[in-house]
């Protein structure tokens, strides 16, 4: 069994790499994934936020994602461990494909990690220059 370091390292490791295959690995089989929640009119045209379940949905969160937007990098800014709990920053930046506008973004992942896996994944941002840059058709 891994620990709550190792399997968080793993994971950020694995998303900030592009190797989502390896990242889906670390998540629990009923892993429950909050990725915001959609509010209409102000955030609901990031089509792959909503809450998931599983790994199969989440690959497909991810994929709608890269669907939207051409990921330029993501880096792990900090790591923050205490017991099952580990919340890591990430500075992201992209283009939206449709408008081929620039955006960046620091967000939070919050993960509850049990037995070597990621049990409970949620985020954490202010959305508004990913939305600025889908929104400027």
């Amino acid at each position: 069994m891994s620990g709550t370091r190792e399997v968080a390292s793993g994971w950020f490791d694995a998303l900030t790499g592009g190797d989502i295959e390896r990242a889906l690995g670390y998540l629990d089989e009923d892993v429950e994934w909050i990725n915001y929640s959609p509010v209409p009119g102000f955030n609901d045209d990031m089509a792959w936020i909503g809450t998931c379940r599983g790994p199969v949905e989440v690959l497909e969160s991810f994929q709608t994602f890269v669907g939207v937007v051409n990921v330029g990098s993501e880096s792990l800014v900090r790591l923050v461990v205490d017991g099952e709990e580990a919340m890591g920053v990430i500075h992201e930046t992209g283009t939206v494909k449709e408008t081929g506008l620039p955006f960046e973004i620091e967000f939070i992942q919050w993960l509850t990690i049990r037995d070597g896996k990621i049990t409970r994944w949620k985020s954490y941002t202010d959305p508004s220059q990913i939305i600025r840059a889908i929104r400027a058709r």
